[in-house]
């Protein structure tokens, strides 16, 4: 049987669809380095809601790396003190035969950035 070049290919069981988006959101996190995990509080279309994931292989290295006043280090214990605004990308697992699901990342810590970001200091 030959195939034509213009067909799709046929998945199989094992495959999956993925489809990502990144949300940026405000909210409490809550972060489990070792772990690698984060649970964030806030409100999704005006409801309360609680989003569980994982925390990015670049931001657990900033967290595990935490020495006191070092730049670009990320105290994992500070951020959960107040709101912070972060960003989240989520990807939407279509598998055949199952439900979707949802997988959440936490890529981003704004405010921490910001913070551990050096001042330029201009020439004089």
């Amino acid at each position: 049987m030959r195939r034509h070049a213009g067909l799709p290919r046929p998945r199989s069981a094992q495959e999956a669809q993925m489809d990502e988006h990144s949300i940026e959101y405000v909210g409490i996190v809550y972060v489990l380095p070792e772990t690698r995990c984060f649970e964030l509080h806030t409100t999704v279309h005006g409801a309360p809601a609680t989003i569980c994931g994982t925390v990015s292989q670049l931001l657990a290295s900033q967290f595990s790396q935490y020495v006191p006043g070092a730049i670009g280090t990320v105290d994992p214990q500070q951020v959960a003190l107040r709101p912070r605004r972060v960003e989240v990308l989520t990807r939407e697992v279509h598998e055949r035969h199952r439900a979707p699901r949802k997988v959440h990342l936490l890529t981003r810590i704004y405010d921490v950035e910001e913070q551990a970001r050096p001042v330029p200091v201009p020439a004089v």
